[in-house]
């Protein structure tokens, strides 16, 4: 069986996933969620370290780059819902998520729907810089435009760059504070309990007990969890991608197929 061609799958599908580099007949694919403000080609030099055999795919949010005309969402169960069904063609393949920051909640909550809906399971959610949803509080006050830029710079989520290049900040902001709000405003009372196996990362300088931190995802599953922490700050990711991407392929293969959930 080949792998389903972008032009073939749905609309949603098209609008919302980017695919680097189409493999003709996967033996799994690696779906990446992106930071607050990040897309979907920030992923796409991971596909030069990736085997053959795994095939990319990068959500790419609304409201940026080619989707830059597009309404924005403030809501991580409504980005959620969007990526659940733009994913419903790609399921033929054992489907593993990775999300950063922003993204690892994203990631999380289509987990859920992926669990609780016919289809498969995902095979492994991989989660980075991110505290786990029970974890994590409603924010108290109003979340104005001002609130939700102080917390974006004070939190180091994007380059501060940003903020200061009044080109940059015109292009950049609005789905920056978007997904920021999205992140903030995140809370579940009871958080629902996967079946999928998590792998939780992070970089030691990001602040707080960052083992810990990582180790409370384990909470939110009934299969494996397992965490590392790198060298590095809210960022790691970007000079430790070798040893990042390297743990994510031994993950894949340690954890092979995915739990059966549905009958």
């Amino acid at each position: 069986m080949t792998a389903p061609s972008t032009l073939g799958s749905t609309g949603a599908s098209a609008r919302w996933l980017r695919r680097p580099r189409p493999r003709q007949d996967p033996s799994a694919r690696l779906v990446c969620l992106p930071h607050a403000g990040g897309t979907a080609s920030v992923y796409s030099p991971w596909t030069d370290r990736l085997p053959t055999g795994i095939e990319l795919i990068g959500v790419q949010y609304p409201g940026r780059q080619d989707r830059l005309a597009e309404p924005l969402m403030s809501s991580v169960p409504q980005i959620a819902d969007a990526v659940a069904s733009a994913l419903a063609p790609y399921t033929d393949r054992p489907l593993f998520l990775f999300g950063h920051s922003m993204g690892s909640l994203v990631a999380y909550e289509v987990a859920i729907r992926m669990e609780a809906g016919p289809g498969p399971d995902p095979a492994g959610l991989f989660v980075s810089g991110q505290l786990a949803p029970q974890r994590s509080a409603p924010p108290k006050g109003a979340l104005d435009d001002a609130t939700v830029e102080a917390e974006a710079r004070e939190s180091g989520w994007t380059d501060p760059v940003v903020f200061d290049h009044p080109e940059l900040r015109e292009l950049v902001l609005p789905a920056l504070l978007a997904d920021v709000r999205a992140s903030l405003t995140y809370h579940r009372e009871e958080p629902v309990r996967l079946r999928s196996p998590i792998a939780a990362y992070g970089g030691l300088g990001d602040g707080g007990d960052v083992p810990g931190e990582l180790a409370a995802w384990g909470e939110v599953t009934s299969g494996s969890a397992v965490w590392r922490a790198f060298d590095g700050d809210h960022f790691y990711l970007r000079p430790q991608e070798a040893d990042l991407v390297a743990d994510i392929v031994t993950r894949m293969s340690d954890w092979g197929e995915p739990p059966v959930g549905h009958n």
